[in-house]
């Protein structure tokens, strides 16, 4: 009986280890519609940026701020509510409508790549250094639906009907004064050879507070080559997202001006920039400045709020007081504000 009684034990152990197993697979394994945001890496970005010859000569670094951003699954679910440790985010606050994740991946390295010509143009004006912005085209993106015998994704859009294709405002305004069925002779490179199609048009969904309008059925990006002497090339490997923009646009600037402006600190910072040299909001500001202050920042850049609707500024405040963080918090709506602040800082001790 002793020996009955330690084998069905034995069994029960067994069972209730393996549904154990079974629902932790299933808490892993269930996908949620939520993504799960968390702080990333603050990033020096010195090593990323390139300026003709110019070696850097900061003492101390400017940094950019990533978030991790990962699939959610019901583990990941409970463990954000049960710690508070992470943010859940429903997926339609990151993928545009009928927006795949490969999709997403490729919009935001095209916000990366946009931000940078941004900085770099913003930094050489600054300096009242020589820059030069030229088209080159009008990508096509991606298409609103598939066209066996037009336009691919990846071309290059120069003219249409033998006009020049300035800006996509351009290319939206010629193409909305037509009539769904019109046609028009797009020239194009394809793989860096030259093309010529003739295209119909259609009448495009209507966007939210827009009315419906004819088009070619694609998302256009513009196009353009910065030049500028001494040359520029900045290399972020995988990090996406346009809010690096105010961080490359200092490292840049550093390079072109005689001051260290970092005057031996670790700056850290988040936000967008325009070629004006204006900053703009982003998101995840929390999860930055706490990866800022483990990358023992000891200043952080972050958006001004200046629109209604702007928080940046408010959640950063926020997040400092909630986790004790040791960063001096610095908001800025310019490029000059943030070089304003720089040039009034001490020199760090050694």
């Amino acid at each position: 009986m002793g020996y009955r009684d330690s084998n069905g034990k034995r069994i029960v152990g067994v069972v209730v280890i393996s549904l154990i197993f079974i629902i932790i697979g299933v808490l892993f394994l269930v996908r949620i519609p939520y993504f799960v945001m968390a702080p990333g890496s603050a990033q020096d970005v010195s090593p990323m940026v390139h300026v003709g010859g110019i070696r850097p000569h900061e003492k101390g670094s400017f940094m950019l701020t990533t978030v991790s951003l990962k699939d959610g699954n019901l583990f990941d679910y409970a463990y954000v509510k049960l710690t508070g440790h992470g943010e859940l985010v429903h997926e339609t606050e990151i993928l545009a409508q009928n927006e795949s994740e490969e999709e997403y991946q490729r919009r935001e390295a095209e916000n990366m790549t946009a931000s940078q010509n941004q900085a770099i143009i913003a930094a050489f004006r600054y300096a009242k250094k020589p820059v030069r912005v030229q088209m080159t085209g009008i990508e096509v993106f991606q298409l609103l639906r598939k066209q066996p015998q037009g336009l691919r994704e990846g071309d290059i859009i120069q003219k249409v009907d033998g006009r020049p294709v300035e800006s996509v405002d351009q290319l939206v305004q010629y193409l909305s004064a037509k009539k769904a069925g019109d046609t028009v002779v797009v020239s194009l490179l394809r793989d860096r050879k030259a093309q010529t199609l003739k295209l119909s048009l259609y009448t495009l969904p209507a966007q939210p507070g827009e009315k419906p309008h004819v088009g070619l059925g694609i998302v256009p990006v513009p196009r353009i080559q910065v030049i500028t002497s001494p040359p520029v090339r900045i290399e972020a490997d995988e990090i996406g997202g346009p809010s690096a923009g105010l961080m490359f646009t200092l490292e840049v600037l550093n390079r072109l001006v005689p001051e260290d402006l970092t005057h031996g600190h670790r700056i850290a910072g988040t936000g967008t920039i325009s070629a004006d040299g204006t900053v703009g909001q982003i998101g995840g500001i929390q999860h930055k400045l706490v990866a800022a202050e483990r990358a023992h920042a000891q200043i952080f850049f972050c958006p001004e709020d200046v629109m209604p609707g702007d928080q940046n500024e408010k959640i950063a405040k926020e997040t400092i007081k909630k986790e004790g963080l040791h960063l001096k918090l610095v908001p800025v709506k310019s490029l000059a504000d943030a070089v304003q602040y720089l040039q009034r800082l001490p020199e760090a001790a050694a």
